[in-house]
């Protein structure tokens, strides 16, 4: 099954990426601009990200369903900071057994999930019947296979 927006990683070399056991992603090398966000977003945070995917929403159609974010080569308890640009979205979070929280995520915001939320948590970016126009998501995220 094709994945329901467009996606694209950049990153450290050796810090390939799989998901979901069949979604392989190779990173391309950090543009200025993206290690520039990186660095801030580093100085703020006090994380350290080695890698960022970029997913584009392309309309209300395009999505995320529920899942977390643990795939080994993240490491233990991964820190995952979220930039949103474009149109605003409802990004869902919900403890595993429990209720969704919304929140909307409008354009310049900054999402961190700390270390522990992927182990007790699950998101998704859920689709709408609003008309939206794009909406840019850059995921900066550790790895295990990438030090700078």
């Amino acid at each position: 099954m094709p994945v329901p927006r467009l996606e694209c990683i950049y990153g450290n070399a050796g810090c390939d990426y799989l998901y979901s056991n069949n979604v392989f992603l190779k990173p391309l090398w950090w543009t200025e601009a993206l290690s520039s966000l990186r660095d801030q977003i580093t100085a703020l945070t006090g994380y350290k990200f080695h890698i960022v995917i970029g997913n584009q929403y392309r309309s209300g159609q395009d999505s995320i369903g529920w899942h977390s974010d643990n795939e080994p080569s993240m490491g233990f308890n991964p820190a995952i900071a979220s930039v949103s640009l474009g149109s605003c979205r409802k990004f869902q979070i919900k403890p595993r057994n429990g209720r969704p929280t919304d929140f909307w995520l409008e354009h310049g915001s900054l999402l961190v999930m700390h270390p522990g939320c992927q182990s007790t948590h699950l998101h998704q970016v859920p689709k709408t019947n609003k008309v939206v126009s794009t909406r840019i998501n850059l995921t900066f995220r550790p790895h295990t296979g990438g030090n700078r």
